[in-house]
């Protein structure tokens, strides 16, 4: 039911009806292979009841694919909701440590980009 929500507003955003999202949320039951992961879509593999992956291609660097655990019991993990359409929030914000260095949140399936998107993280140091 889910899936086809998310074709109605993808519809509805190509009439103009609603904003057009960076970003729609489909659910699936397989780890997708990165050539099947499109720009603009998340994936979310779920498992019987339990949401497990959520994989998407990287907004500012296409050829990256981000794969993020939903699993509370692995660190780091993420959320992901997505609205009646299919526009997904992800929390808390998704930080790409090499490749890209992308930094964004994802609200209502907008990204919002971080003040220190595209830079390299700055290494941590103990305290003494």
């Amino acid at each position: 039911m889910q899936n086809l929500l998310t074709s109605l507003g993808r519809g509805l955003a190509f009439l103009g009806l609603i904003p057009r999202p960076d970003f729609f949320c489909v659910e699936i039951a397989d780890h997708p292979e990165d050539a099947a992961i499109k720009a603009g879509m998340i994936y979310i593999v779920r498992s019987g009841a339990h949401r497990k992956w959520a994989y998407l291609r990287c907004p500012d660097a296409p050829d990256e694919v981000i794969q993020l655990s939903l699993m509370k019991e692995r660190r780091p993990n993420w959320e992901v909701e997505s609205d009646l359409f299919g526009r997904p929030t992800l929390s808390p914000s998704v930080r790409q440590l090499s490749g890209s260095h992308a930094h964004f949140w994802l609200r209502v399936g907008r990204v919002d980009r971080c003040p220190d998107h595209l830079r390299e993280p700055v290494a941590r140091t103990g305290h003494a």
